[in-house]
């Protein structure tokens, strides 16, 4: 597997991952075009890449397997795991064919990675209480922190508060 950052030419395959993550269970709640009607999915996508963005793209033997990003979404516009303006939220997403292979954990270890290098103290996440990838958040060591709609919110540390 190899791991490279995510740049504006990987919107499209950024897009078939979002669907991913809000299909996770394999009913096709969303397609491209209600991501883009919808406000409130669309903006994980929205000017792909802002200047504060950034994320990985995994790929195996040369197809694009997975890919996560995160991006800072306001407090007016926040996200499902919105925690706070200065904590980047996360979408995963693995194509079906590539799951349980290590390709999330290979993505996530390397998005927290960019996160520390960028000096930010925590990231967050939305997912679904029965999603599996919520093992694979723990294990890295996510907690959650709260519920929004039937989802929960998960918030990794990534350095001691400023005091």
């Amino acid at each position: 597997m190899e791991l490279r950052p995510a740049t504006a030419a990987d919107f499209p395959f950024l897009m078939e991952m979002l669907l991913e993550a809000c299909n996770w269970d394999g009913t096709p709640w969303y397609d491209e075009a209600k991501v883009r009607r919808d406000d409130h999915a669309w903006r994980y996508l929205d000017g792909w890449p802002a200047a504060t963005d950034f994320g990985v793209v995994a790929e195996v033997d040369g197809s694009p397997a997975g890919a996560t990003w995160a991006r800072l979404l306001m407090s007016e516009r926040r996200g499902y795991g919105y925690v706070a303006d200065d904590v980047p939220e996360l979408t995963l997403g693995v194509a079906a064919g590539f799951r349980r292979r290590g390709v999330g954990r290979g993505l996530l270890t390397e998005v927290i990675a960019q996160a520390r290098a960028a000096s930010y103290r925590r990231l967050s996440l939305s997912v679904d209480p029965d999603n599996p990838a919520r093992k694979l958040y723990e294990s890295l060591g996510f907690r959650k922190v709260g519920v929004v709609g039937t989802s929960d919110t998960m918030v990794l540390e990534l350095q001691p508060p400023a005091v």
